[in-house]
């Protein structure tokens, strides 16, 4: 079944409910009237029996009974002995279906009698049939008027938009780009995540085509030299300390397309695993696992390593092993662009009420200021001749960014880059 077609049977059974809903509106209504009308009708009947019983009392024989009973024309009045035989009843009018009755039992020279008085009960309704008809007839018009009404709200305000919206997908899938603030009221609302949805896609797609395409570049480069020194070396014209250095520089370009791959590939992965397994630790067991796992390294290396511990009693919640491969990252980041002979890495830890802060600064080479914001892009490098690195800065803002904290850089104190991470406090 077409759009157009569910969208036409729906205004049908709304037309349909409401028909409904107005005959039984209408029903309740009539129904409720002649409810009243009728317990209404039964305390003036009793009325009446009781003030026909106070003069039949005063009377001497029930031969002036009749009389009295013919005084009152608007209802019938049966008089019945206590074997149900009728002593006297009013003349022009017999019971209907359609009657209230009362009855009511009374003593007369120590006999027993029932008075049973009824009325009507759509006595006060219209009796002429074409103010009946002109009636009903207006009744259906104002039905009608409100029908008609009420689908044109429905399909202004639910079938139309909704029309709208899925031409509009219609559109996209042509290949029109979306722009929000198209359609009104809720719908409006799903329509511009529908499209933030878009064009998040769209930017993520086209991310992973550009770095696709610059792994590929990235690839081909040492893997050219590498066909051109092993072809070399097959032929085999070459000395033996020739052929060395060609192996040494295969092999090294090897190692290049090789750490490249891992790098794309743990990418990749953080990218399509995002889950997190937190557990509550204190700052000073980060400390000592930082000053176990990088001091004594990087003293080797030459290059002086501290942690400041400015909150001892801070807790968070963190994936362990995610978060040393963040820390693995920056500091190998840092390692990697040392040039000074003073070589310093300096972790700072300090917390207020709600946040803790880790701050990484070292003494490298840095930054540009006007590129400390892009440096946690896939795409970013400071190395001219590869397209593709920065992805280990890219792996950290996602771990980070899963622990509902946040990660950024700014020049550091120390003359390089400062790598700040800041997540909550576990109170």
């Amino acid at each position: 079944m077409s759009k157009d077609r569910k969208a036409n049977f729906v205004v049908i059974l709304l037309f349909l409910g409401v028909i409904i809903a107005f005959a039984y509106s209408y029903n309740a209504s009539v129904t409720t009237t002649v409810t009243n009308t009728a317990y209404n009708d039964k305390a003036s009947l009793q009325v009446y029996n009781n003030e026909i019983i106070e003069k039949l009392s005063n009377t001497k024989s029930t031969d002036e009974w009749s009389d009295i009973i013919e005084q009152y024309r608007d209802i019938v009045i049966v008089i019945e002995d206590g074997s149900n035989n009728i002593i006297t009843r009013t003349k022009d009018r017999d019971w209907t279906a359609l009657d209230v009755k009362v009855r009511t039992a009374f003593e007369y020279h120590n006999k027993a009698y029932m008075i049973v008085s009824s009325v009507y009960l759509l006595r006060n309704y219209a009796a002429d049939s074409k103010e009946l008809v002109k009636f009903v007839f207006a009744e259906f018009l104002i039905g009608i008027s409100a029908l008609c009404l009420l689908i044109f709200i429905i399909y202004t305000m639910m079938l139309r938009p909704y029309r709208t919206f899925y031409q509009l997908i219609g559109e996209y899938e042509r290949g029109k780009t979306l722009s929000k603030h198209r359609l009104r009221g809720y719908i409006g609302k799903v329509y511009d995540r529908f499209v933030s949805l878009t064009h998040n896609l769209e930017h993520q797609q086209k991310n992973q085509q550009r770095i696709i395409a610059s792994i590929s570049h990235d690839i081909k480069t040492p893997l050219t030299s590498i066909l051109g020194y092993a072809e070399r070396v097959k032929n085999g014209n070459i000395s033996e300390k020739r052929k060395l250095e060609y192996l040494d520089t295969i092999y090294e370009k090897a190692l290049e397309i090789q750490e490249l791959v891992d790098e794309f590939d743990e990418y990749l992965g953080y990218n399509m695993t995002k889950q997190v397994s937190t557990e509550k630790v204190s700052i000073p067991e980060i400390v000592r696992a930082l000053e176990s796992e990088y001091g004594a390294e990087l003293e080797i290396n030459g290059i002086s390593f501290s942690v400041v511990n400015n909150a001892p009693k801070a807790f968070v919640k963190i994936d362990i092993m995610k978060m040393r491969r963040v820390v693995g990252n920056i500091i190998g980041n840092s390692v990697k662009h040392m040039r000074t002979d003073n070589k310093k890495i300096v972790v700072t830890i300090s917390c207020d009420r709600e946040k803790v802060y880790c701050n990484i600064a070292d003494s490298g080479e840095g930054v540009e200021e006007e590129k400390l914001e892009i440096i946690f892009e896939p795409l970013y490098t400071s190395d001219e001749g590869r397209k593709v690195a920065g992805l280990g800065l890219s792996i950290c803002r996602e771990i980070v960014e899963s622990h509902g904290g946040s990660i950024y850089a700014k020049r550091s104190g120390l003359g390089g880059l400062e790598v700040c991470i800041e997540l909550q406090r576990v109170k």
